[in-house]
């Protein structure tokens, strides 16, 4: 029984020898599968092809951010993902490593296909244990005949797409933060925050999200290293990572280009260009707030209200 090390054990180290891995797991996270493929391409090297099914979207839904972000992984990465899509839900956790379309090992256990599921500084504790591949993959092969492929035609209708937050006035959540976008002399950093990379050799676009020290390292993100989804309030989503010494800054790990053009389109700013306290001011806002959905999963409001 594997108790120690899992996210190693189970989902890098059988990756020495196999490029594919299907995976069967009762709830699933869009920022685990993001942060389990970057650490296989820097580590392993070698790129692995992974099918997920996520097995009690049948019955529970799919979160809208996890479902969006889910299709642009598909869009940009070894992954494909499914929706088991009959009636009885699956709640099972099962990982299969293959070699040339042959089982080679596989583990089945407690631990879903989520960051809170494989590392230890979350508040569960998960075994699993490694068993009999070829019986593995029988039963992956039973599970994916009731499951459909999350670009199907007709996914929408079978499994439900939930948003859990419209509009964050009208809610009911009360975690949460604000974080300004300017210093202490009111306007943005000329080379921090969203004008980070306004210096030389850097792309123009590069940006981050302050976060201020009275917030920082206090709980309400994630730990540094530990992904996240975020999704705005006009429907744009991003894997985040807190970072920076003394954790005052989320980052896209993807690319730290893609905050700073989301706030250059909403903005009105143009490509690579400093973004000003005149542009915030003629926009509407100085902050925005950050709603703590789950431990994965946030909601960033940059809208701008009527009085």
């Amino acid at each position: 029984m594997i108790i120690t090390d899992l996210f190693q054990k189970v989902l890098l180290e059988p990756a020495d020898k196999s490029t594919e891995l299907l995976i069967v797991s009762g709830y699933a996270k869009a920022s685990m599968a993001d942060r389990h493929l970057e650490a296989l391409a820097k580590d392993i090297k070698t790129e692995v092809v992974i099918s997920l099914i996520y097995g009690m979207a049948s019955v529970e839904g799919v979160s809208l951010s996890d479902h969006t972000m889910f299709k642009k992984l598909e869009d940009t990465a070894p992954l494909r993902c499914y929706y088991f899509a009959e009636p009885m839900p699956v709640h099972s956790k099962v990982y299969v490593w293959l070699i040339n379309q042959t089982p080679y090992r596989a583990f089945v256990g407690s631990a879903n296909y989520t960051q809170s599921g494989f590392f230890s500084n979350y508040s569960y504790k998960e075994v699993m244990a490694e068993v009999n591949p070829d019986m593995a993959l029988d039963y992956y092969r039973l599970i994916l005949e009731s499951s459909l492929e999350i670009m199907h035609e007709d996914i929408e209708e079978r499994v439900a797409i939930y948003n859990p937050i419209e509009s964050p006035r009208n809610s009911d959540l009360t975690d949460k933060v604000n974080l300004t976008l300017v210093t202490r002399d009111g306007a943005p950093g000329r080379t921090s925050g969203l004008n980070w990379g306004q210096r030389a050799n850097r792309d123009r676009n590069q940006a981050y999200i302050p976060i201020s020290s009275d917030i920082a390292g206090k709980g309400f993100f994630p730990a540094r290293t530990e992904r996240f989804t975020v999704r705005t309030d006009d429907g744009f989503v991003f894997i985040a990572v807190v970072a920076q010494d003394g954790d005052k800054a989320i980052h896209s790990p993807e690319s730290n280009d893609i905050i700073g053009k989301y706030f250059r389109d909403r903005l009105g700013v143009g490509s690579g260009a400093p973004v000003t306290r005149a542009h915030l001011d003629r926009y509407g806002r100085t902050d925005v707030t950050f709603y703590k959905i789950d431990d994965e999963t946030y909601y960033m409001d940059f809208a701008v209200y009527d009085s």
